[in-house]
């Protein structure tokens, strides 16, 4: 039950889908991103758009992300408080790196490579956590690297798509309750981790019928992860001299575990509107299929020893955004954005592993054209979550109800180049 307590916090977290990548999409809070097509991060977002681009090109992108992730409450075991703090900042400072590129073999066929980092998160709660028997560390992280073609079929339709190679890993710790021997000898950890490679697939589409206004739709497959590792338990030595048939006990969950879950599939529609030739004006909608998770198998020694249900939903995010090069400025490029994401994570099912709050978003940044081969991209994107009611929630009778509400927040800056050749 311990490992799948530790697995069932990862399956809550759909909302560990991460809003970083290039510079070009925080500026404008993701609006526009399947139909903007004018430099190499279209390999990722929309693999269609890379028959736009005249030349070849390599984007390389760094992501600073700070999270604050706080809570307010208490956890109960038998109708008793746990003792213990808040729990201090579970966010934190990540570095996230993004590379796109695209070869242009032909003015209608286009070659693209992209590796980005889509899902992903870390939490970490301080070790006297009043939650800790329900979560301590969440680490999840998910690489994509994506091989993608794209084919002019018109002068106004162009298709592109590709293989996905995906490896997804979760490290994930929590205390284990045991009872009046905790206040004498410490808490145990239980600490598990696995990962796994998988494959999926990107499509896309780009509609141009005029100047103006060009269309966009892009669509990642859901992937199926096998995730395979181990559970460990640190236990404190004075439990093995004060409670021998505890420590025994506590000794048997080191084992090996498995579960199979799925990245959700996502799909995202944009447009983008050349409003005068230094305005353009953008706008997108994307669905997560977040409520296809609605059930957790974790097995051990190839018995099943769990299964968990859940209520995702599925997660939208709709943005807005515009982006200006002035006519005295002709070498630069400014950009905002303004975005709302609907997360899938209902108030009753919110956990200290990842609370997932609906957002609100707010990109701003820039790009200055060096050379027509060099340009440098700067973006500043902050998320805040909504206000959040009250909830409870126990990942096993022993860890308790934990009881209270959670305030999120990030901030993300970005660095980016462009060379094309």
């Amino acid at each position: 039950m311990l490992a799948a307590a530790l697995w069932a916090g990862e399956a809550h977290a759909g909302g560990f889908q991460l809003r970083t990548g290039s510079p070009d999409w925080s500026a404008n809070a993701f609006a526009g991103m399947a139909a903007k097509a004018y430099d190499a991060s279209t390999a990722w977002t929309n693999p269609a758009g890379m028959t736009r681009l005249s030349a070849s090109e390599v984007d390389l992108g760094i992501n600073l992300i700070s999270t604050t992730v706080t809570f307010q409450g208490e956890d109960l075991v038998g109708g008793a408080p746990v003792s213990g703090s808040q729990g201090g900042n579970a966010g934190g400072l990540n570095v996230l790196p993004g590379l796109e590129a695209v070869w242009s073999a032909t003015p209608d066929l286009k070659f693209g490579l992209s590796v980005e980092e889509p899902f992903g998160e870390r939490t970490a709660w301080s070790g006297d956590f009043v939650g800790r028997y329900q979560a301590l560390v969440s680490s999840i992280s998910d690489t994509e690297i994506g091989l993608a073609v794209a084919y002019r079929l018109t002068p106004t339709l162009s298709i592109g798509g590709g293989p996905i190679i995906d490896h997804f890993a979760a490290r994930l710790t929590s205390a284990v309750n045991t009872g009046p021997l905790a206040a004498l000898a410490g808490d145990p950890v239980a600490d598990l981790h696995g990962d796994s490679w998988a494959i999926g697939y990107h499509l896309g589409v780009l509609w141009e019928p005029s100047p103006s206004f060009r269309a966009g739709i892009d669509y990642r497959s859901r992937i199926g992860e096998a995730l395979s590792g181990n559970q460990t338990v640190a236990i404190p030595a004075l439990i093995g001299v004060v409670s021998p048939v505890t420590a025994g006990a506590l000794s048997t969950l080191n084992q090996s575990v498995h579960a199979d879950l799925a990245l959700p599939d996502v799909l995202t529609l944009s447009a983008a509107w050349v409003v005068t030739p230094g305005l353009t004006a953008l706008a997108s909608v994307q669905w997560t299929h977040w409520a296809l998770f609605q059930e957790l198998t974790v097995t051990s020694g190839g018995a099943v020893s769990s299964v968990q249900q859940f209520r995702n939903r599925d997660s939208w995010l709709f943005s807005l955004g515009v982006n200006e090069r002035p006519a005295a400025l002709p070498r630069w490029r400014f950009q905002g954005g303004l975005g709302f994401e609907r997360g899938p994570i209902q108030t009753a099912d919110r956990t200290p592993r990842l609370p997932g709050l609906d957002l609100i978003l707010l990109g701003v940044g820039a790009t200055y054209n060096f050379t027509r081969a060099i340009a440098v991209q700067a973006a500043y994107l902050h998320e805040f979550g909504l206000a959040d009611a009250s909830n409870g929630y126990s990942a096993t009778p022993s860890a308790g109800t934990l009881i209270g509400s959670y305030s999120v927040s990030g901030d993300v800056a970005s660095l980016g180049v462009t060379w094309r050749f």
